[in-house]
């Protein structure tokens, strides 16, 4: 009984061999589809068909098709990149703390991230605590990533330069 089977299913593959070389010559044009047909018996019809049916159109026209951003982004790789530019961003403020003479940077949860370009972002920490050597200075920071280097930085509060005791007179 396996027999029939098998060869029936030879019989299948050596009939659709020419159908699969001819199919994606035949589907060049955009939006077409190409169909090959062959009879396998009295009532039954092979069809094999390729080509565009949309499916591959959400690169170029409907960009939120199947959850993209406007850069043709997933979710996901987007969450990857918006980490990528928190952490280079926390990095910089801390560099810049200790270049300004800041002991300590501490950083709160609240954080803002929005996205300029297919790798540029715009990170805003809320509430960023600078420990200096008298007192400390809370600030709201932000900062702009492009492709993994942050290109600018603003809102660092300048240390003071005086002494460290005020005399009334």
């Amino acid at each position: 009984m396996m027999k029939p089977v098998r060869i029936l299913g030879a019989a299948v593959v050596a009939l659709a061999a020419p159908a699969l070389l001819a199919a994606p010559a035949a589907a060049d044009a955009r939006g077409a589809v190409a169909q090959i047909e062959t009879r396998l018996g009295d009532n039954t019809v092979l069809t094999f068909a390729v080509g565009s049916t949309g499916y591959d159109s959400y690169r170029r026209g409907d960009r939120y098709h199947r959850n993209l951003n406007p850069w043709g982004q997933t979710e996901w790789e987007v969450r990857e990149l918006a980490s990528d530019a928190v952490q280079a961003c926390r990095q910089a403020v801390r560099q810049e703390a200790r270049y300004l003479g800041y002991r300590d940077v501490d950083f709160d949860r609240d954080k803002r991230v929005r996205q300029t370009g297919p790798r540029g972002f715009y990170v805003t920490f809320d509430e960023v605590e600078f420990e200096g050597r008298h007192r400390d200075r809370d600030a709201r920071v932000s900062c702009e990533v492009r492709r993994g280097d942050v290109v600018s930085l603003e809102g660092l509060p300048r240390p003071d330069k005086g002494k460290s005791y005020r005399r009334g007179w």
